[in-house]
């Protein structure tokens, strides 16, 4: 009998994008799958959308909730499924038409022994599939361990959550934590890692990860916040000694990158650049354009 996979997107205020999310789940070539779609309080014709799809095909379900962000949204999917394994997608990614149906083929290890996550790797695109890009970093088997993932996550690499094919035993225990409203998938890996589980890497692509203007990873601010709100729980989650040697590490690795950074601004505005720009400012100023010139090319 095939086993049933349950397939989970969180949306918010996508309806220009989670039409062609479902369209990958639609197109998987295996078919044994429930998809659980949580409309995390939309204010646009998200819900119109979606709805369309539910109407024509029974496997989808849609429930609709009050805005209390996407570990809620992906908590209260949690609590429906019927699946097997669980494959998550955010409402602006893709995943290919082969996804489930790799991971399927991959999951036992012999003698009817099952891993208990596949991995896949994955590419950018921006408007179209048609046109994918390199991702934001190599995934490989090393980086599939506790260690390698607190030191090393979002300095050297991320693993975006699509690219997971999840047991849900993993999930019996485990939920998202809803005061994060970023930095929750790496919480979930560290968990993850934790339990020391026996994981397959696909190194192929098959999970595309879109990138614009909106992505939450771009608002500095948010993703500051929410990091530092996540240390509280990765504290709970290794002995004291251990986090102060965390500290430490981070503290020098912020100091670092400052620097880093520094030096780079004093290099961009040494170049001739830079220096020809602020001649251009100036001149602009002189003649009353900057203004208009800043809302046309904004400098």
């Amino acid at each position: 009998m095939q086993p049933l996979v349950s397939i989970i997107i969180p949306t918010y205020n996508r309806a220009h994008l989670i039409g062609e999310t479902i369209d990958s789940v639609i197109a998987q070539t295996y078919t044994n799958w429930e998809c659980i779609i949580v409309d995390d309080g939309s204010t646009d014709e998200t819900s119109m959308l979606v709805n369309e799809y539910v109407n024509d095909d029974n496997r989808f379900q849609f429930f609709t909730l009050n805005h209390k962000g996407v570990s809620y949204a992906r908590n209260y999917a949690l609590s429906k499924i019927s699946g097997d394994y669980i494959q998550f997608v955010d409402s602006d990614d893709l995943i290919h038409e082969n996804k489930l149906k790799n991971a399927l083929d991959n999951i036992e290890v012999n003698d009817g022994d099952k891993y208990d996550i596949v991995i896949s790797n994955f590419m950018m695109f921006r408007e179209s599939v048609d046109k994918l890009l390199p991702p934001f970093c190599q995934l490989n088997e090393g980086v599939f361990n506790f260690n390698t993932a607190l030191y090393n996550w979002d300095f050297e690499f991320n693993i975006p959550i699509h690219c997971g094919f999840f047991h849900k035993n993993f999930f019996q225990d485990f939920r998202f934590s809803e005061v994060l409203g970023a930095k929750e998938d790496w919480i979930m890996w560290l968990n993850l890692f934790k339990s020391k589980p026996k994981i397959c890497f696909i190194n192929q692509p098959l999970a595309y990860y879109r990138y614009h203007s909106n992505n939450m990873t771009k608002n500095s601010t948010h993703m500051k916040s929410n990091f530092f709100n996540s240390l509280p729980i990765v504290r709970e989650m290794i002995p004291n000694e251990d986090f102060e040697v965390y500290l430490y590490f981070l503290i020098d690795k912020f100091y670092q990158l400052s620097k880093f950074n520094a030096l780079e601004i004093k290099k961009y505005k040494h170049s001739n650049s830079y220096k020809l720009g602020q001649k251009v400012k100036l001149f602009l100023q002189k003649i009353y354009l900057l203004k208009f010139s800043k809302r046309l090319f904004k400098l």
